[in-house]
């Protein structure tokens, strides 16, 4: 069962930060690992069980934390029997560049989509007090609604991330960036998802960038910490994914090409790869995957 605490949206519509409460009946799961662009931590309100992460498994504790990185393979696997409730935050590493260049939100978007050395998926209970406080406060944020609710969110989004940077005692190299070489990425992390359904191409990106296209790749991806095509069908496959699941019963060719693919195979190859499920599978299922 899926409730929704609160989302935060841009200018243009699409979506910077959501949190869910979700309740996960207790079984053994079938092994579905799932990613997303989306940074995700997750708070452990009651129950155990087992995570898996790549090939690690951690144990689920109430008051434990989990972090995702993007495009990192996660699920649940297991849930003993009294059941798991959990609370999911996903944000964009966009939403914390703001709208100036500064250290701390270089080092930020950065910690988003990298792992220092010493990153670790798991936060034991102990580890976590400070983490879960700021959790509890974001959701009262969400429900009350008070003036600049959202600004405090994401004050409190900042705290939740370098409480993280000094756990994992991490330190970025990519403050080093230039402004105008992060602006040239955020502009075109902004232009692919504003047309997702439109054919994209690294040369074109790179010239509207005024780069080569082998520095522009390179680059993009010491900024992101992923490929510029990873990137790109990921978030085609995340439209295709509200599509699926949206009232208008569109059939699959018809979703796969307004989210930008051409063929059905290459989608289907795409879908499963990101989601751990093919799109019929997922359209059929009925929560959100964990």
């Amino acid at each position: 069962m899926i409730h929704e605490l609160g989302e935060l949206r841009s200018s243009d519509g699409s979506t910077l930060l959501k949190m869910w409460k979700v309740s996960v009946q207790p079984g053994v799961r079938p092994l579905v690992r799932h990613s997303h662009i989306r940074f995700e931590i997750t708070l452990i309100t009651s129950g155990s069980g087992i995570y898996t992460v790549g090939d690690m498994e951690y144990p689920i504790k109430p008051d434990s934390i989990f972090v995702f990185a993007s495009n990192e393979q996660h699920c649940v696997t297991r849930v003993d029997e009294n059941g798991l409730e959990m609370i999911n935050l996903h944000f964009e590493p966009r939403y914390l560049w703001g709208r100036s260049f500064d250290s701390l939100s270089a080092q930020n978007a950065d910690f988003c989509f990298r792992h220092s050395p010493e990153f670790c998926n798991y936060l034991s209970p102990e580890r976590s007090t400070a983490l879960k406080s700021l959790f509890i406060m974001m959701t009262e944020e969400f429900s009350k609604k008070s003036a600049e609710y959202a600004l405090q969110i994401k004050n409190y989004l900042n705290m939740i991330i370098i409480s993280l940077i000094r756990s994992f005692n991490y330190s970025s190299d990519n403050v080093a960036v230039s402004r105008d070489r992060l602006n040239s990425v955020k502009n075109t992390i902004k232009y692919i998802d504003t047309h997702l359904s439109e054919p994209i191409t690294l040369q074109m990106l790179a010239e509207n960038a005024g780069m080569t296209p082998n520095y522009f790749s390179t680059l993009f991806k010491k900024i992101s910490g992923i490929t510029l095509w990873d990137y790109i069908n990921s978030r085609r496959i995340e439209a295709t994914m509200q599509l699926l699941k949206g009232e208008k019963q569109l059939n699959i060719l018809e979703i796969a090409t307004q989210c930008g693919f051409n063929n059905t195979a290459n989608f289907n190859k795409i879908f499963k790869k990101v989601s751990g499920l093919t799109p019929k599978e997922y359209r059929a299922s009925g929560d959100i995957i964990v």
